[in-house]
């Protein structure tokens, strides 16, 4: 009998020990439950029955049945009590004894191996993250355990997860993909003896707030910056990305004369987040054509399907992305709330609807109204942008119209499935799905996603701080206008009919003619970057009143901030005027500062800035 027990045990360690290795903790997890529960309910057929059949005392059987079960999963079993018995009875009755036994020792061993063995996983890990750059990460979800293997992939240092309750198993998958877990009230509240664990002091840490709920990720910040301070870092050398509004959480966390912080805050909304992705899938410019003069030879017309945030985002990117000279921009939105959902961007940003072709129809993207402007437009329509804030629904309206556009020979259209986490685009239904992740590493830091946006604000700085220094110091509605023009110069290019890479190694040389065309593109998509942002043109009798303004103040020897052209407070500039026009402003202007003012050179300037932008969204090698 024991030689028979020692046996079960030995096989019941063994195949514990080679599932745990073998499989993925989630499934090994699943696994040790089933056999638990087919143990315990086996267990219980098993000794219930052989204990009443063989006391014949059912208070006995009530007492001894539970204990009976219990000592099973510790290796212990009653055969001589419950032989011969309904369960227990024969060569297969001994089997399946032997196996509920089995099952249950295994279930038990599993579960202390994946307890124990993820705790000392855990230790080991957490004990080799105290060395080198230290990358934090709130949160456990796809997109957090996706940035943190992208995160070890290219910086090669320690990432470590946080969260208030995570699992056993949890914490063994996130061991096996190389990433530490810090879990418990003591980690997100950031308290002393965590940070001291990890030993912070000036060592470089990135960190990212990507839990769920945005509110919690402002508070977790707040807390890991009041921590930092008490522990003495060095600001310069943290790092700080997290979802939210960039004009309002900036300021509450970054580092300044006035109070401590992070070295620097990058904060993303994430539909606009989700829309910039369309810019490296499918950019409105690939489905244009270009003439040699550099002129558009068609115009863009699209459709948007959705409009909540990420639907209005998407419509923005687009108007920002679609200007160029020669060429219309069109949109139609078919949503079946559009009113009730853009009360606040139409009324924020009238310049939208009141300098753009924007229609909205009240039908959802399965509808009849739908499809008959879909059969107007084949000829002239180029995009089709599904946004409902579903991914369900926007891969079954998104299935129906590639069917539609395949049928009547209109698969040069494109249809793109914007989603929060990933935008899926397919050039026609034979095609394989093209997806862009939403949060990269890429687009989440400052470092790499605003290469190029930091190189041309350093232009309009003339101060000899770094460029990097130039971009801490810079205004939130500055850093966005930088990225969006950095974003369109893959536009320019294509419109000049030069090669990225012959422009990238310096031969970028437009005659007079080309810079005129190309400085105008940069000029509509200027405009509209503006109007997106709720700018509207400022009259000439304010501009008037603004140069009288800054004339007295100079000539009474006052400190004067006026910038003529353009008041933020009102959001209002002068510059939201036609191309030919801007010479007659640079006019004015000179002649009231005294200074030598172009508007048409800087937009140009922009253009000739092409070579240093391409270079600078080269990866630094490491």
């Amino acid at each position: 009998m024991f030689s028979v027990s020692a046996g079960i045990l030995s096989a019941a360690l063994f195949l514990a020990m080679v599932l745990n290795l073998a499989m993925k903790p989630k499934y090994s997890a699943r696994l040790t439950t089933v056999c638990m529960v087919v143990a315990l309910i086996g267990g219980l057929a098993i000794y219930g029955a052989g204990y009443a059949q063989s006391t014949e005392s059912l208070v006995l059987t009530m007492i001894r049945t539970p204990l009976a079960v219990t000592r099973m999963f510790v290796g212990v079993n009653d055969l001589p009590a419950v032989d011969g018995t309904t369960f227990v009875r024969g060569q297969g009755g001994l089997v399946f004894f032997w196996l509920i036994h089995l099952l249950a020792f295994y279930s038990m061993a599993s579960a202390a191996m994946i307890t124990i063995g993820a705790e000392a996983l855990r230790s080991l890990r957490l004990l080799l993250s105290r060395r080198g750059e230290l990358t934090l990460i709130y949160g456990i979800n796809d997109r957090s355990i996706d940035l943190g293997q992208e995160c070890l992939e290219q910086s090669g240092g320690a990432v470590i997860l946080v969260a208030e309750d995570v699992t056993a198993a949890k914490i063994t998958e996130m061991n096996n993909l190389g990433m530490s877990v810090l879990s418990g009230d003591a980690a997100v509240n950031c308290e002393d003896r965590v940070l001291r664990a990890l030993r912070i002091g000036n060592r470089k840490l990135s960190v990212f707030a990507l839990e769920e709920q945005d509110d919690s990720n402002l508070g977790f910040a707040l807390k890991l910056k009041d921590a930092l301070e008490r522990f003495g870092a060095a600001p310069e050398n943290t790092r700080l990305t997290l979802p939210g509004e960039e004009e309002i959480i900036t300021s509450m966390l970054q580092v300044s004369p006035e109070q401590y912080g992070f070295g620097y805050v990058q904060v993303f909304d994430t539909p606009t987040l989700a829309a910039r992705a369309l810019l490296r899938t499918c950019p409105p410019w690939d489905f244009v054509s270009f003439g040699p003069d550099g002129r558009a030879q068609e115009d863009f017309e699209c459709a948007i399907v959705g409009f909540g945030r990420l639907g209005q985002a998407v419509l923005k990117q687009l108007v920002m992305n679609g200007q160029y000279v020669g060429s219309s921009f069109h949109a139609t939105v078919f949503a079946l709330d559009y009113e009730a959902e853009s009360g606040y961007l139409f009324h924020d940003c009238p310049g939208l609807l009141n300098h753009y072709d924007i229609k909205c129809i009240s039908a959802d993207g399965r509808s009849a109204a739908f499809y008959s402007y879909l059969t107007e437009h084949l000829a002239t329509l180029k995009m089709v942008a599904v946004c409902t804030g579903s991914d369900a629904v926007n891969q079954e309206i998104a299935n129906e119209l590639m069917l539609f556009l395949k049928r009547r020979r209109a698969e040069r259209i494109c249809v793109v499935r914007c989603g929060k986490k990933a935008l899926r685009y397919q050039a026609s239904v034979a095609s394989p799905i093209v997806e862009t992740g939403v949060y990269t590493l890429d687009s989440l830091s400052a470092e790499r996603a605003d290469r190029e946006a930091i190189l041309l604000n350093a232009v309009y700085d003339d101060s000899d701080r770094s460029n990097w220094e130039k971009w801490v110091a810079c205004d939130s509605f500055s850093k966005m206008s930088s990225r969006a023009s950095a974003d369109f110069a893959p536009a320019l290019i294509k419109a000049s009919g030069a090669k990225a890479e012959e422009i990238q190694a310096g031969n970028w040389q437009p005659d007079e003619a080309m810079q005129q065309v190309l400085g105008e593109m940069e000029h509509l998509r200027w405009c509209a970057f503006h109007y997106a942002m709720g700018y509207l043109p400022m009259g000439k009798e304010r501009w008037e009143a603004r140069a009288a303004e800054f004339t007295r103040c100079r000539e009474q020897d006052i400190p004067c901030r006026i910038r003529l052209s353009k008041d933020a407070e009102e959001r209002l500039h002068a510059c939201l005027i036609p191309w030919d026009s801007l010479d007659e402003l640079s006019a004015r202007e000179s002649a009231v500062t005294g200074r030598n003012v172009d508007y048409k050179q800087t937009d140009i300037n922009n253009v000739l800035a092409l070579p240093q932008i391409l270079n600078a969204s080269r990866p630094k090698k490491e």
